[in-house]
């Protein structure tokens, strides 16, 4: 039975803290929903692999993700079969979807003009795990030269069909760099080899490129939580908490140490460079490096949030 390291530290030492059964990934606490999971097909899909059902806790850096390997096969028909493609579509059409797209693409440019860029002269942006390619909707204009990348073919139907330039073979996106800009929005969290992808993310980028990330941030109370309520055989607080779907369960810390482990700069995050416009306007980095501990400083003090974190960080090499 193949397992994989960490993927923060690399270490092979962790523990099992959450089991899982598939009843239990059935249902979740109020008020969260379930409407695109299709229970009854997902419990098909991992007869006979219910044991891979766990998260487990790396004893040297403290990093929760799902030790075991999941087969291509499995995957895929848990992607394909137990989602409700038809609802999780209709999400690119929230309001407040839209507008979170369009914050991060605001700060992508703020954060370009702090790091010195003053026009968009052919911005070559790459989104990885593009989706539905409604972030390549965002990015769209004048100046802006943006591709997306995705495995399921299925989202990016959708989005070829409006126009977006989708690329599924990883030779021709590296033929696309190196870039400007690659984005992976809720992606980490899905990715069994992560360190493939981020080393790929660096051969992708200009030196001094941008690489804009976002993942959940579990803090560490409310991962205790639902460890408690597993014991007692009731459901978690929250849906993401499913180890088929999200192998790598991050935290502000396991963060910090994937950006320091891979040589990139942090530069900032969202809530800190919402609290910072003003002064990134006028290309000043001393208060974004207040706000940065700041933020650090109530990672402290929130700790029974899962809360979301998107990271904005320079490539050094």
């Amino acid at each position: 039975m193949n397992k994989r390291n960490c993927p923060v530290c690399d270490s092979t030492e962790a523990v099992v803290i959450m089991r899982f059964t598939p009843e239990l990934l059935s249902r979740v606490a109020p008020p969260y929903r379930l409407e695109e999971f299709k229970i009854e097909e997902f419990k098909n899909i991992i007869k006979g692999k219910e044991e891979f059902l766990t998260y487990s806790k790396c004893r040297n850096c403290g990093m929760v993700y799902c030790e075991y390997i999941w087969d291509d096969d499995t995957l895929r028909k848990a992607y394909v079969d137990s989602i409700d493609h038809a609802q999780n579509k209709d999400g690119i059409l929230l309001i407040h979807k839209r507008m979170s797209l369009a914050r991060i693409w605001t700060n992508i440019l703020r954060t370009l003009k702090l790091l010195g860029k003053e026009k968009l002269e052919d911005l070559k942006i790459i989104d990885f795990g593009c989706g539905w390619g409604d972030f390549l909707d965002t990015v769209e204009g004048y100046g802006v030269n943006a591709v997306g990348y995705d495995l399921d073919s299925d989202k990016t139907e959708l989005a070829t069909k409006r126009g977006q330039r989708i690329v599924g073979d990883i030779d021709e996106l590296k033929s696309f760099g190196p870039v400007d800009v690659v984005v992976m929005l809720s992606v980490l969290e899905h990715l069994q080899d992560v360190k493939y992808s981020l080393n790929l993310v660096k051969e992708l980028l200009k030196r001094g490129g941008l690489f804009v990330f976002s993942v959940m941030d579990y803090r560490s109370i409310y991962i205790r939580r639902n460890v408690n309520r597993l014991k007692n055989n009731l459901p978690t607080l929250t849906r993401n908490l499913n180890p088929v779907f999200h192998v790598n369960i991050y935290d502000y810390k396991s963060v910090m140490r994937t950006i320091k482990n891979y040589n990139f700069d942090f530069v900032s995050s969202d809530c800190v460079l919402s609290l910072t416009d003003f002064y990134k306007m006028r290309n000043s980095m001393w208060p974004v490096r207040f706000f940065n501990w700041v933020e650090w400083l109530s990672t402290k003090v929130i700790v029974w949030a899962e809360l979301g974190i998107t990271a904005y960080v320079v490539n050094k090499e």
